[in-house]
């Protein structure tokens, strides 16, 4: 059920980064839309691919979200919700890296909750 007036829609911008002879990545900008999209943070952030030997990807992503709600979201960010952020952005790259290498169910057999699930020999998020 959808609270009146808060919209699940997002603008998700991309572009795509300069390819460099170890890595090919893209730009996104995610931002909610809608008359409540000022409640919500935005995520500005390069997601990368990058060889690690002959058998194995690490994919990365780097980024910085703007709380809302000016210096309220900032005392709340950090009381609180800058471990939201973390744990959607891990359970992003361990959804994408399932997805590229087609083991789907596999980050979730990792980490229920998605959070430090690695490929093999790529270490996870610090504890």
């Amino acid at each position: 059920m959808d609270a009146p007036g808060f919209s699940k829609l997002v603008r998700v911008q991309v572009r795509e980064l300069p390819w460099t002879d170890v890595s090919a990545g893209l730009a996104v900008r995610w931002e909610a839309t809608g008359p409540a999209g000022g409640l919500f943070p935005v995520l500005d952030a390069d997601i990368r691919l990058a060889p690690v030997g002959a058998h194995a990807t690490v994919l990365t992503i780097a980024g910085a979200y703007r709380p809302p709600l000016g210096s309220v979201g900032k005392a709340l960010d950090r009381a609180l919700l800058h471990r939201v952020a973390s744990a959607t952005i891990r359970e992003f790259v361990a959804q994408a890296a399932a997805r590229i290498t087609g083991r789907l169910g596999a980050a979730e057999a990792a980490a229920p909750n998605g959070a430090g699930a690695s490929p093999p020999g790529v270490p996870g998020p610090p504890p």
